[in-house]
């Protein structure tokens, strides 16, 4: 029954177009389970249709073992120091208050810097509902592009992960992420279900608007996490828009909705944009 009713999911997609050139927009959630399967019809022949898959980051194509390598580079201390040196008492105090109640102990995460622990937890919280970023959207589309489409980054994984490990406000960006985890399982069921239905209205609240109104200090971390990539992103997608090719784009839907969303800086910039 679970599959023939994810058939009826509307999901995240929109057709942007500029004369007969398109580029579909599908909002990714990178943590899914298999009630999110199949996609329904349109979803799934719009890929079918589109000449280039383009992703975020094509973490698939990336050796894991180097790929590990490199977040350890990034997200930990070299120099000696631990997290207790570089974020304030309160939100250490958190942190360990944090773990001891996973029974993790404190010397495992000693050396991660804020992003990295917030990278680790928040994808330990979501494993633990039962979602796996194996069966995340991008990696659904990566998985049957892989040898049968181009595929095309939006950013590297150098870029992600340095904004992740060097944003000046990563003590604050940890003390909020530490503090959400407790309703963590309500806000991840309401984002499914949200996303299921389509709602633009509802991911721009749950994601951008409410965390705004709670959290006023996180206005910088998210400029830098979503409007200035919203602004890159999209001006890579205007040239796709004037290529002639039609791309399949799958970024996280987070990118997609709100003021200064994808869609919304597609529309502002004259092209033809509706959800599928």
């Amino acid at each position: 029954l679970q599959n023939a009713s994810a058939e009826q999911d509307r999901g995240f997609i929109w057709e942007a177009s500029a004369g007969n050139n398109r580029v579909y927009l599908m909002g990714s959630i990178h943590f899914a389970d298999s009630t999110f399967y199949p996609l329904r019809n349109e979803i799934e022949s719009a890929f079918a249709q589109s000449d280039t898959l383009v992703v975020e980051v094509d973490i698939a194509a990336l050796d894991p073992l180097q790929m590990q390598a490199m977040v350890l580079q990034k997200g930990t201390y070299t120099d000696g120091s631990s997290i207790k040196d570089h974020i304030n008492d309160n939100t250490y105090r958190l942190l360990e208050q944090y773990l001891q109640k996973r029974n993790l102990p404190v010397e495992l995460f000693n050396r991660y810097k804020p992003g990295m622990l917030v990278m680790t937890l928040s994808s330990m919280e979501l494993m633990q509902m039962g979602l796996s970023p194996a069966q995340g959207i991008d990696m659904h589309f990566l998985s049957h592009a892989r040898g049968v489409k181009p595929i095309v980054e939006l950013e590297t994984l150098d870029q992600q992960l340095d904004l992740m490990m060097d944003i000046a406000e990563s003590d604050q960006m940890l003390h909020q992420t530490l503090e959400e985890f407790d309703t963590y399982p309500e806000l991840m069921t309401a984002m499914l279900e949200i996303w299921k239905k389509g709602d633009t209205e509802g991911l721009n609240e749950l994601l951008i608007q409410k965390p705004l109104r709670e959290y006023p200090q996180s206005k910088p971390v998210f400029e830098k996490m979503f409007i200035q990539r919203n602004l890159q992103m999209t001006e890579k997608i205007t040239a796709y828009l004037n290529s002639g090719k039609s791309h399949f784009v799958v970024v996280g839907a987070g990118h997609l909705v709100g003021e200064r969303g994808i869609v919304d800086l597609l529309q502002r910039a004259g092209f033809n944009v509706r959800q599928l």
